[in-house]
């Protein structure tokens, strides 16, 4: 019989990825308090409770998962460059709760005895929450939303992009939500036994590359021409029994006129904003590398552990202020008068900012995270033989790639929502192999009762008794 802990730890996580995107906060707005902490209460009260439980029925047991302890580790390096911060200690220690909230994410998934049948609920799960908020993100770019009062900004002076999920929330933080999860739905689709569960994935995967498509970050479009272009030439390689030609027409023609359809001019449809002009777009490119300039003067002066994390915004203007003592730096001038006296709290660049924050220490942490995982992945794909998983599997560490590669320009490990898939598909991921093999979706219920207990030997399976033939009399 299965354990209520392994029952409750499972049915929680669902719970977590259909209630997360209430993390999504409107564009050029602050969060309110309880968006803002959300995600760490939820994920904290549900992991411990969960492991208060098993500790009472005596399941509590420390994983044996190398990925959970190198993680842990850059956790605790993280928390030792907030103790020795520059300025505020406490504030550098409570920006460090979203870092343990995602190790005890982690340690979760890990600790619970997921069969692959239930991994694979989990990112199905996952995939049809963000189809749902990137229809609603498409609804909102034709104008079919329904706006609540003033949400304090003007379409026509952001140019139009950001007219683009604008209650939902800011288009880069939700594309860094939904992109990763567009990598899983091929394998998703592969790997469902029913017409019905791959006629609504598909679904999903479409609304979700024609949200991306329509949202204007370059980031998110680069990353998933990369990688989707990567996990597609894996995929034909590994099933040769694919034509190439009638692939190639099924998914061409559909791109091309979805394509056709929202760049072309059409009465029909507006057009938020020019999708050329967007990509020669240069000013947000220069504000960041000012930013980048100031986060590399705090790795200068205090490379061990850094200033603390979180504490780059509260660094920054000190640093502004002795870069623009330099007369050949007040070319830079027009950056801070557009800030306006903000402090921005990130560097738009998770490596640098990790580096300034938490020290060449804490990077090199990170760094070796990352290298673990991509070597256990690699381990770990070569040991399976179904294409199904494989394709899975592959777009479990595409989805991974994705969030490190928008991590070049952008702070997808601070944001709630692409916090929890990073931590919750490298959890899957290094649990998926261990499970037992593909269960089809017809025997879920026979999922769920070895979920808890060991798989019976072949042995001792009764076969199910041979029905005699009736012989029709004459």
């Amino acid at each position: 019989m299965e354990a209520p802990s392994n029952r409750f730890g499972y049915l929680a996580l669902h719970a977590l990825i259909w209630t997360l995107p209430f993390g999504l906060f409107p564009a050029f707005e602050q969060p309110s308090v309880s968006q803002r902490f959300y995600y760490q209460i939820a994920v904290t009260t549900v992991a411990l409770f969960y492991f208060g439980v098993s500790w009472l029925s005596g399941r509590l047991r420390l994983p044996r998962n190398g990925i959970l302890w190198v993680a842990a580790l850059y956790a605790f390096c993280a928390t030792a460059s907030s103790l020795v911060a520059r300025r505020s200690t406490l504030f550098s220690v409570k920006e460090t709760v979203p870092v343990w909230t995602g190790i005890l994410l982690l340690a979760m998934v890990v600790h619970l005895r997921l069969t692959q049948w239930r991994c694979r609920r989990l990112l199905t799960s996952l995939a049809l929450a963000c189809g749902v908020c990137a229809l609603y993100g498409v609804l909102q770019y034709l104008g079919l939303d329904v706006r609540w009062g003033n949400i304090g900004y003007a379409p026509d002076i952001k140019e139009g992009r950001f007219y683009v999920l604008s209650l939902l929330g800011h288009p880069n933080y939700l594309t860094a939500y939904i992109g990763p999860v567009l990598l899983l739905c091929p394998g998703l689709i592969a790997a469902s036994s029913t017409r019905r569960m791959r006629i609504l994935l598909g679904g999903v995967c479409g609304i979700i590359a024609l949200c991306i498509f329509l949202s204007g970050t370059r980031s998110a479009w680069l990353a998933t021409a990369l990688l989707g272009g990567g996990l597609a030439t894996m995929s034909a390689a590994q099933r040769r029994a694919v034509q190439p030609t009638r692939a190639m027409w099924k998914i061409g023609i559909p791109v091309a006129l979805v394509f056709a359809i929202f760049v072309i001019p059409n009465p029909l449809i507006p057009r938020r904003y020019s999708f050329l002009a967007r990509l020669g777009e240069s000013r947000p490119v220069l504000s960041r590398l000012y930013f980048y300039v100031a986060a590399s003067r705090m790795i200068a002066e205090r490379p061990v552990l850094g200033v603390g994390y979180g504490s780059f915004g509260v660094e920054f203007w000190d640093y502004a202020a002795a870069l623009q003592e330099n007369d050949a730096n007040r070319v830079y001038s027009y950056i801070l008068e557009d800030m306006g006296g903000i402090r921005p709290d990130q560097t738009h660049n998770e490596y640098l900012q990790t580096a300034a924050e938490t020290g060449l220490v804490g990077l090199a942490t990170f760094l070796f995270l990352v290298v673990f995982f991509f070597l256990r992945v690699r381990e770990d794909y070569r040991s399976m033989s179904d294409w199904p998983g494989r394709l899975l599997f592959g777009g479990m560490a595409a989805a991974v790639a994705y969030l490190l590669m928008d991590c070049l320009f952008s702070f997808p490990l601070r944001l709630p929502c692409s916090s929890l898939v990073f931590w919750l598909v490298i959890g899957v991921a290094s649990r998926y192999t261990l499970s037992e093999s593909l269960c089809p979706d017809g025997e879920a219920g026979r999922a769920d009762q070895i979920a808890g207990q060991p798989t019976p030997a072949v042995s001792e399976r009764r076969e199910p008794p041979l029905r005699k033939k009736q012989v029709k009399r004459r």
